[in-house]
């Protein structure tokens, strides 16, 4: 029985969407730009031929709001696809190329700590050189 609400979860999960942010030419002297979610960094973005792309796609996931979590682990053990690790920090990070969103870690998460993915909370970062950041963008035009 445990094998058919595994099947159940993958299938409903599968369809995941992806988020395509659009932004303008960026103003700056940045070594990379970062698409993050309440201090999570999902993608970051390197300069291509002397200028950054104007957009950029994030696969629908869930992903670890790194300043609340507790270094528990609970997450790592309760995923099926072994999506999560634990950083140096000791905080957990969601493999969102893995995430089948399942939802388990959510579920099992005893701080709340984990969320799936909304494109209302996702920003865009310029890092310099120096690893300086500078908030460029909220609240993007998705596609």
């Amino acid at each position: 029985m445990k094998s058919i609400a595994m099947i159940l979860v993958f299938a409903l999960a599968a369809v995941a969407g992806v988020f395509s942010f659009n932004w303008g030419p960026v103003e700056g002297d940045f070594s990379t730009l970062e698409i993050r979610a309440n201090g999570t960094v999902l993608k970051t973005i390197e300069p291509e031929d002397g200028s950054f792309p104007e957009s950029a796609e994030i696969i629908e996931a869930y992903y670890v709001i790194p300043d609340e979590c507790i270094g528990c682990g609970i997450c790592v053990n309760q995923c099926p696809v072994d999506a999560i690790t634990m950083n140096a920090d000791n905080i957990a990070c969601i493999d969102p190329d893995l995430c089948v969103n399942c939802g388990m870690c959510a579920s099992a998460c005893p701080t709340s700590t984990i969320e799936l993915l909304d494109k209302d909370d996702c920003a865009l970062y310029g890092i310099d050189a120096d690893g300086n950041e500078e908030l460029l963008q909220e609240g993007f035009e998705v596609e």
